[in-house]
């Protein structure tokens, strides 16, 4: 085969740029523990490392290269269970470690990639041989039909759990019992239409017309998702960066508190309630999550919101805002004077205990100690 390149290839080539480098830039913001932009990260690159594979199995190129043949096959079976933990933690604003069950959904994925294992260790002799006996074959072999079966199985799964989320988390907002994240919205809502079009481009596909013609069709509808995503993270960027001079409070303020002279909330109860908080906030540091809100933290509680917010008014005598920095200032405290942490910038302790800018961490800070976190870092270090 005479290796080849076209626009279908090009356009899919330039997405899968722009995805990894869409990837270096959100690996490089999840430092400190921004889970969500690691989850993303690994998404763009996945879908980078599978859209390249496509394009160099399709053109012949991957004659030039033959380690490179079935490198990226097991990685489409990464993308639905990075979408969903993504999404899920967006939605939810979950914790910023995956837990010991969610490294269960990549067994597909180490499954695909132990079972190509022996095709990997093979010589470049050998990988060329089996390459051009692919290319000379009528029809594609086998593997490539129970693997295409596999993935669009294995992606339907997640993809049903998917648009199950968006459906519940769309009605929490209409009903008004979550913070509208304009958005988080956006992005979820986005995510969730692309990935039904690519399943059922890839089902049409596999079923009408599985030919060389058509092979990047899929990927350049998946590239095109990369290049969506690019314009949101520079659309969310801007809008971060126009404010990044402001010190303002990393906790969405609740509105004005109510008098609460017709509250049921008896004082038993309010003190139930203070523990369990105290609790919760002390062993799931639910404050490190960067767009905690009142309405979050009282569903994680399973609390009436406006019961959380005169718990704290009245028995704390602080606002919301000011109750969840005082925890974050405390926990940047102890990473500040943390030895082992030495390497870690400001930016990224900030991040760690869940603020989103530099500055509205040094205004924060300075408000409650006296000093910036530099300041007080260089004080615990002499």
């Amino acid at each position: 085969m005479f290796p080849y390149l076209n626009l279908l290839a090009v356009l899919n080539l330039l997405g899968a740029a722009q995805g990894l480098l869409l990837a270096l830039a959100l690996f490089a913001a999840g430092r400190g523990g921004r889970a969500q932009s690691r989850l993303l990260a690994a998404l763009t690159l996945s879908v980078s490392v599978f859209v390249c594979g496509a394009v160099l199995r399709t053109t012949g190129y991957v004659l030039y290269v033959p380690h490179l043949a079935w490198v990226h096959d097991p990685f489409p079976f990464a993308c639905g269970p990075l979408l969903f933990l993504y999404l899920r933690g967006l939605i939810s604003g979950g914790g910023s470690r995956l837990g010991r069950r969610d490294w269960a959904h990549f067994v597909p994925f180490a499954l695909c990639a132990l079972y190509l294992a022996p095709s990997y260790f093979q010589g470049a002799a050998a990988k060329l041989a089996a390459l051009e006996a692919e290319y000379t074959l009528p029809t594609l072999g086998r593997w490539y039909y129970v693997r295409s079966a596999l993935v669009v199985a294995h992606f339907l799964a997640y993809l049903v759990v998917v648009v199950w989320m968006l459906w519940r988390y769309t009605r929490r907002v209409k009903s008004g019992g979550e913070a509208p994240g304009g958005a988080a919205l956006a992005q979820v809502r986005f995510l969730v239409a692309s990935c039904v079009v690519i399943w059922v481009a890839a089902v049409l596909r596999f079923a009408l017309d599985h030919t060389a013609r058509t092979n990047l069709l899929v990927p350049l509808l998946v590239s095109g998702v990369v290049y969506g995503l690019g314009y949101m993270a520079m659309s969310t960027g801007q809008k971060e960066g126009a404010g990044e001079g402001r010190a303002l409070p990393e906790v969405t303020p609740e509105p004005p508190a109510p008098k609460y002279e017709h509250s049921t909330l008896t004082p038993e109860r309010a003190e139930r309630y203070l523990k369990r908080l105290r609790e919760v906030m002390e062993s799931e540091r639910p404050y490190a999550d960067g767009e905690l809100t009142l309405q979050k933290l009282a569903g994680r509680l399973s609390i009436p919101a406006q019961h959380l917010s005169q718990t704290v008014n009245g028995r704390l005598n602080q606002s919301f805002t000011d109750f969840v920095n005082a925890y974050r200032v405390a926990d940047a405290k102890r990473k500040l004077t943390d030895p082992g942490l030495r390497h870690y910038s400001v930016l990224a302790i900030a991040e760690e205990v869940g603020f989103n800018s530099k500055s509205s961490f040094n205004a924060v800070f300075k408000k409650q100690t006296g000093m910036t976190p530099s300041e007080f870092r260089n004080s615990a270090a002499s």
